[in-house]
């Protein structure tokens, strides 16, 4: 990865941004955009300031400090991330089908992203896990909840006679968890969609 592939890192000057009131969600969807480039190392909280428009001491007032808005912003990516995997797993089709496209979903990320970018939740792991009690504990139960919604696809497609009824859909969950990181970090050097694709259609004939 050369340096032209990263994007342009935030100011190092700390901004001028707005007051005290401002939107929560938004804030934390830009500062996870930060941490999710550069690595929460990396990431100063004049690149916070500048990247969220708000304060310093806004920021300090409401999240305590930097670790306090990586948290949190971790928190609001893999909520956002998890509502968007009920949704595409209870979709109405066929339960193969709907587990095949949750899947794809992250071929089609994966194969997007550029530079550092691989998975927020994938990138916190590498670097804060071994640290960071709190964020490994987050981080387990950020993938006890995708886990447990895999399982319940796959007990679906079970019940519908289109997967191996022997698999035990813990262990089938587990698996799937780990294909899905995979694909976001092998993302980051096959941009060839159809290869990562061909990746999923191997998880799933696993199933049968």
């Amino acid at each position: 990865m050369t340096q032209a592939t990263l994007a342009k890192k935030p100011s190092e000057a700390c901004c001028r941004g707005r007051p005290r009131e401002f939107d929560t969600e938004a804030v934390l969807t830009e500062a996870g955009r930060v941490f999710w480039s550069y690595g929460y190392h990396a990431t100063s909280i004049d690149d916070l300031c500048k990247a969220t428009g708000v304060l310093r001491g806004s920021l300090y007032g409401v999240f305590g400090d930097k670790r306090g808005i990586m948290i949190a912003a971790l928190d609001h990516y893999s909520d956002g991330a998890i509502a968007r995997l009920v949704e595409r797993l209870s979709a109405n089709v066929p339960a193969e089908e709907a587990l095949r496209n949750a899947l794809l979903h992250h071929t089609r990320v994966a194969s997007s992203l550029s530079g550092q970018r691989s998975c927020f939740i994938t990138n916190a792991t590498l670097e804060m896990s071994l640290d960071d009690a709190e964020v490994l504990e987050r981080i387990a139960a950020i993938q006890r909840r995708i886990a447990t919604l895999l399982a319940a696809a796959v007990i679906r497609g079970q019940t519908s006679g289109v997967f191996d009824t022997r698999l035990d859909e813990k262990t089938v969950a587990d698996f799937l968890l780990c294909v899905t990181q995979g694909l976001r970090v092998l993302g980051k050097i096959k941009h060839d969609e159809r290869e990562l694709e061909a990746i999923v259609d191997i998880a799933m004939r696993a199933l049968v």
